[in-house]
This record gives structure tokens, C-alpha cells and sequence, in this order.
């Protein structure tokens, strides 16, 4: 460990352990799936947010494009990439971790970044795994600002950093948040260092543009399809037209969120308890900047106001670094080891529910089996939509992510009616449906009903697997002629 490239040897097997589990597992996640139906899709010509719609920004959906490149190794391929991302933001936890604590801690730290992944929903390549990488090298840069003599000045300095963040809100917009306290810190520098208000005011309007240019590109590229409209759509008014969840789902998932990211923000109270931190002044300084980081990732969480599991993946980074002070006191190190052993047993556990309550590859290519032979397109309700490409068929709507159909939160902020999309689909008598059974609590009854009544009527069951408390089923129509 005392080689230079040692610690990041060791975060590369922790890396690989830790999701060794979920390696070529198709059906790790449903919205992973639906990016790479996307990917596949796009390949084939289709527009997003035209042909195949969804309100991720556009670069998420380049990503997968360029997974779905390796054919059949696309899911190989993008854990692979997801790999090196979790790798790499963890080397750059460790860096700088290792200005505020001993490397021991620093390692520490950036091991708990990695497992604390797999604790949620992050064993793949959910798209914070991507964008945490971006996010975390332009944290980086303000973070050895202060460290810089020649070179870039500062304000080149900040403008890297922000478009750093630029490419990230490509992938994810709610970066927003985090993108904005880094823009102010980099003003409050900028400031610190004596600029002038007309600097400053020239800094913040380029360190502005920095961060909008990708995704002004990517506007300025539907408008000259002509498909403006629809990228306005997806990217901002349909996010502003999503319902509040039913009270009691939002309040589970807050919970559910809040337990797994307690761990962490006990640190902040051990660190009070124990009084670890950094005894020099620029090492204070630099550690009072990542607990502003991590209050602000903290606040865009709880802004945003959605808390699926997955939303706690970009606090790990902030929180990880914060919790590497710990290594100053001796109980703190010995809390920092029990967070590595803890994560690395809670993720395993979790990972292994996940694979059995929603399949794996041998799901897939039974449920890809029941389907041979099927005319026209199948139509996957709800279920993995990796089930479209596995079973080689069109799609029935430009709306296929099932959530889009039938979640009651979505109900006229996709640019579709549902009961009138799911009656039509439907009313052309697919050959092959797939459903989840029983319906869950915040789907639209109305649509659920619609399904049901047509499937009781004119589809018989060809498969179920039942992993979890849902069944995973697939119906034939009744007397369909196969191909």
C-alpha cells in the first residue's frame, strides 16, 4: 500500500467484489433497462423524446448508445464503464481525502463511497454512478484551488469545474442544485482573492455559460430537426407536470432513504463528539468546504422531492469525504471501519434480494422464450423492458417505460392520456402481454382495469416467475398464429 498505485489497486478489487454479483445481469434495474432499450433504439434511428420518450436529458441516452454499440455485450459494456466510474470518483475521494486525514482513513472513505453503492440501488449503472464522476472531478478542482500556483488561472479554473458540471446536468438534471453551490463558491474565491465586482460579474456570467453549453447544444440541435417542441417537453415542462406521489409511498421512501444515508451524517455528529479534523488551518478550511458540498447535495435531494432509493447515490461522495476526518481520533477510525463492514454486508444482502425479487439473465431468456413465434409488436405493461429487445420486437407506443402508463404521479405530464394509450394498445390485440401481478399501490386502477379485463377475456398465462411479491407473468393471446 505504500506503492503509489496501491490505493487504487485496492479500490479496484473492492470495486469488483462488491458487484461481482450483478456482473451481465440484464435485469439489475428497470430504469438501466430502459436506457438501454433507448441505446439499442437510437442505433436503429429512433429520435428520444420523438420516437422513444422519456425526460432524462440527452446525454444519458448517447451513453447507452454507445453501450449498445457492443451488441451483445452491451450490459457487459456498461457495467464495465460503470466500473471504471466508481473507480475513478473514488480515487478522487481518496486524493483528496488524503488532505484532511491519514491514508488509512482516506482509503476508508473512498471504500465506503463504493459499498455504500450497492446499499443503494447503485451496484450498476443507475446514471449517479455516471455523473457522480463529473461532479466529483469539478469538486476537485475547487478543492485545490487554493493549492494552484501558475498555471490556469482561476477563473479557467472555475470555467473546467462548471463544465464539468455542464456535462453532468446532460445526464441528470438534478445536479442543478450542486452545480449552483459550486458556482457560488467559486465566485466566493474569486472574491476571497480580491476580483472586482465587474470581474466577478464576467466570471459568473462565462462560468454560467460553461455550465448550460451542453445542454444549450443539445436544445439547439432539436430545434434545428424541428423537434424544439419536444425537447422542451421532456426536459422541463413535464417535470414541472408530474402529481405528488400518494402520501404514504413518498413517506416510506423518505424513511427508507434517510436510514441508509444515517450512517453518514452520524459523522458529522462523531467528528463534533470526538473533536477529529485536521489541525492546520488550510486543512479545516478545505474540510468546512466539503460539509457545504455535502449540505448542499443534502438540500437538492429534498427539494427534488422524489426519494426512490437511488436518490441517495450522489450524497456518498460528499458524505464519504466529510466522514474521513474521522480518521484524526481513534473512535472515529473505528467507526469508519465498521461503515466499511457494514456497507460491504448490506450491499451483498441487498444485491442478492434484487436479483430474486426482480430476475436475472434466465428470466429474461424464459420470458424472451414465451414470447417466440409472436406477430407485430408485445407489449410489456409492466415488467422489464429489456424484454423488447430480448424478444426482437417493435414497440406498441413511443411511451414503453411502463411507469409512463400507469404510475397515477404521471397522469398528464408524459404528453399522453393513459387510459386512451393503453385502450388503443390493447384494442390491437398484441400477441404477447406482460404484467406485473397484483397491481402496487400508486398505479391507476383505471388502467390497471383495462388490462385486466382484456387479458381475462382473450389471453392465456405462458409464464410466471414469482421472485418477490409480484409475479412476473406473460400472456398469449388466445388462438394467435405464430410466425
Amino acid at each position: 500500500m505504500r506503492h503509489p498505485a496501491g490505493p487504487l489497486l485496492l479500490l479496484l478489487l473492492v470495486a469488483i467484489a462488491s458487484r461481482a454479483q450483478v456482473f451481465g445481469n440484464p435485469l439489475v434495474s428497470i430504469d438501466e433497462q430502459f436506457y438501454r432499450l433507448i441505446g439499442h433504439r437510437m442505433l436503429a434511428g429512433a429520435l428520444p423524446y420523438v420516437d422513444i420518450w422519456d425526460r432524462k436529458p440527452i446525454g444519458l441516452f448517447l451513453l447507452f448508445a454507445g453501450f449498445a454499440g457492443a451488441g451483445a455485450w452491451s450490459v457487459i459494456a456498461s457495467q464495465l464503464v460503470a466500473l471504471a466510474a466508481t473507480v475513478a470518483t473514488a480515487w478522487l475521494v481518496f486524493v483528496m481525502a488524503r488532505r484532511i486525514t491519514t491514508r488509512g482513513a482516506a482509503l476508508a472513505a473512498a471504500s465506503i463511497y463504493i459499498l455504500f453503492l450497492t446499499v443503494a440501488g447503485g451496484e450498476s449503472v443507475q446514471s449517479p454512478v455516471l455523473y457522480n464522476l463529473p461532479m466529483v472531478a469539478a469538486f476537485a478542482l475547487l478543492f485545490f484551488a487554493s493549492e494552484a500556483e501558475g498555471g490556469p488561472s482561476l477563473r479557467t479554473r472555475g470555467m473546467a469545474a462548471m463544465l464539468l458540471v455542464g456535462v453532468a446536468l446532460t445526464i441528470k438534471s438534478s445536479v442543478v442544485f450542486e452545480g449552483l453551490f459550486f458556482g457560488l463558491a467559486w465566485l466566493w474565491m474569486a472574491r476571497r482573492d480580491g476580483r472586482r465586482r465587474g470581474s466577478l460579474l464576467g466570471d459568473a456570467l462565462l462560468w454560467i455559460g460553461c455550465a448550460v453549453a451542453p445542454t444549450a447544444a443539445a436544445m439547439l440541435v432539436y430545434a434545428a430537426l424541428g423537434h424544439f417542441p419536444d425537447w422542451l417537453f421532456a426536459n422541463v415542462t413535464s417535470i414541472l407536470a408530474r402529481r405528488p406521489e400518494l402520501p404514504a409511498t413518498a413517506a416510506h421512501r423518505l424513511v427508507t432513504l434517510a436510514a441508509i444515508v444515517a450512517p453518514l451524517l452520524l459523522c458529522f455528529v462523531l467528528r463534533w463528539a470526538t473533536r477529529a479534523g485536521p489541525g492546520a488551518d488550510p486543512e479545516r478550511a478545505r474540510l468546512r468546504l466539503v460539509d457545504a458540498w455535502s449540505a448542499a447535495a443534502l438540500l437538492g435531494v429534498i427539494l427534488f422531492g422524489i426519494w426512490y432509493i437511488h436518490y441517495a447515490l450522489p450524497l456518498f461522495a460528499p458524505l464519504a469525504l466529510s466522514a474521513a476526518a474521522l480518521g484524526n481520533s481513534r473512535p472515529g477510525r473505528a467507526y469508519l471501519a465498521l461503515l466499511v463492514v457494514g456497507a460491504a454486508i448490506v450491499g451483498q444482502l441487498t444485491m442478492a434480494r434484487h436479483i430474486k425479487s426482480r430476475g436475472d439473465g434466465a428470466v429474461l431468456s424464459a420470458a424472451a422464450a414465451a414470447t417466440r413465434g409472436h406477430r407485430g409488436c408485445i407489449f410489456v405493461y409492466d415488467g422489464p423492458t429489456a424484454l423488447y429487445d430480448a424478444a426482437n420486437s417493435c414497440l406498441p407506443t413511443t411511451r414503453p417505460f411502463p411507469a409512463h402508463l400507469q404510475d397515477l404521479n404521471e397522469g398528464g405530464a408524459t404528453g399522453i392520456d393513459q387510459r386512451g394509450e393503453v385502450s388503443r394498445i390493447m384494442a390491437a390485440r398484441p400477441d404477447r402481454v406482460m404484467t406485473m401481478e397484483p397491481a402496487y399501490a400508486d398505479e391507476n386502477p383505471a388502467v390497471r382495469q383495462i388490462v385486466a379485463t382484456a387479458l381475462a377475456r382473450d389471453y392465456v398465462p405462458l409464464y410466471r416467475y414469482a421472485g418477490g411479491k409480484q409475479q412476473l407473468v406473460v400472456y398469449e393471446l388466445r388462438g394467435a398464429q405464430r410466425e
